[in-house]
């Protein structure tokens, strides 16, 4: 019982370490999209395509590496994104034009983001825990906000200390020397071991009879309405977000915001994601799923009506910022946790891998698009209204999403928080 409690919380931190590293990709381009358009002139719109070639490649590589997850070593998976995230920085070092950019982002970098994301977070931490999995899942995912918190400033001091080129060289060793060993350490299940999730003597009984459900079908999944309500719902912040972190730093600085200060707004930012993940952590196994989907949607289509006021200075900038990483950093525990309650263990890689289509193709669009409304309207002030005014009426749908397996009782509040 001790060992496999000792271990279970093991891999939450292992994954907490690979969720930043994999984090890192969005929040820090609008760091390193500053040299790439002083080297490859592209326009603003061009330079925000690097985020849609990487948010396509993953929505097309999620079912198929999702499923593999379900079927085969996590480890070995893992440990293979780790090498190809390493390798894709490198290889944009060498890059001799913003094709071969996008190229590296599309090869290397989005295969990396699925093996390294929340699908294998999730599918990892499900298998691990029952009665404690919305606290793993929490502090497993406030990695992708520490991954804001720590490379964004990291990338700035070495492209400050280096040329562009010799800075992503250093960066992508950092990398390797970060997130090899953790994913080496990782270990599949419990079973593997000989033990049980949350350290029990016996198997939870949620996770026996889930695993009688193990052959649910793509056509199950896609006929489900739970999956379209939570996918589109979840698409529609998760899209906004990096949208809005993607070009945070040219907004700042057409503002009149000094680079630095302007980094520092994404360290913001994902300063207040990780005090979101956290607080998820210490909560979701005890509120209402809904309760908390209602709550991070109220708060992100705040945060987006107050960049609409950008013009009014640094303040109003940073106080939206806040308000979306509080309250939108809830979006991707709590699909997390969401996932596992709708279909079942046995079978939360193949459908976080489709549902990650939906969020991934919604991701295609809105970095460029935030940059096309600059283009059009000389601000992000349009963008961003638009995206309060969809979270604002998305609220009114979370009450008829489905909170247990399909054609299944709800979930038992001692096995996995309070029911819907």
């Amino acid at each position: 019982m001790t060992a496999s409690f000792a271990i279970g919380w093991r891999q939450v931190a292992l994954s907490f370490i690979l969720l930043a590293a994999v984090a890192m990709i969005a929040t820090s381009y609008s760091i390193l999209a500053v040299p790439l358009a002083e080297e490859f002139q592209p326009s603003r719109m061009v330079l925000m395509l690097s985020m849609t070639v990487l948010a396509g490649v993953s929505g097309l590589l999620s079912p198929f590496l999702g499923s593999l997850m379900d079927r085969f070593s996590l480890r070995n998976l893992m440990m293979l994104g780790t090498v190809m995230l390493a390798a894709g920085y490198a290889a944009l070092s060498l890059a001799p034009t913003f094709t071969v950019v996008l190229v590296i982002f599309g090869v290397f970098i989005a295969p990396a983001n699925v093996l390294l994301g929340p699908v294998a977070a999730t599918v990892l931490l499900s298998r691990w825990f029952v009665k404690r999995r919305g606290r793993a899942i929490g502090i497993a995912v406030a990695g992708v906000a520490m991954g804001g918190v720590i490379f964004p400033p990291l990338i700035q001091w070495l492209l400050d200390s280096y040329e562009w080129r010799a800075a992503l060289r250093v960066f992508a060793i950092i990398l390797l020397a970060v997130t090899l060993p953790a994913a080496a350490l990782v270990i599949n299940s419990p079973e593997d071991r000989g033990l049980n999730p949350d350290g029990a003597e016996a198997n939870p009984e949620e996770v026996q009879s889930r695993g009688q459900a193990q052959n649910v079908s793509v056509g199950t999944i896609l006929s489900d309405p739970a999956f379209w309500m939570v996918g589109i719902l979840f698409a529609l912040v998760l899209s906004g977000m990096k949208g809005m972190v993607t070009n945070l730093a040219p907004l700042a600085i057409d503002e009149g915001i000094e680079a630095g200060e302007a980094a520092l707004l994404i360290s913001i930012y994902a300063g207040c994601g990780f005090i979101a993940k956290l607080a998820f952590a210490a909560v979701a196994d005890w509120f209402s799923p809904r309760t908390l989907t209602l709550l991070g949607f109220a708060g992100f289509a705040c945060g987006m009506a107050c960049l609409t006021q950008a013009g009014a200075g640094y303040w109003a900038i940073a106080l939206g910022v806040c308000l979306i990483g509080l309250f939108g950093g809830l979006m991707v525990p709590l699909k997390s946790l969401l996932v596992p309650r709708i279909f079942g263990q046995k079978v939360v890689g193949r459908a976080m891998g489709m549902m990650s289509v939906i969020s991934l193709c919604a991701m295609l669009a809105t970095p460029p698009l935030f940059g096309l409304a600059f283009d059009l309207t000389g601000s992000y002030a349009t963008i961003s209204l638009t995206f309060a005014v969809l979270a604002a009426a998305g609220m009114l749908l979370v009450p008829y999403i489905r909170m247990h397996p399909r054609g299944g009782a709800p979930v038992s509040p001692r096995l996995d928080g309070k029911p819907a």
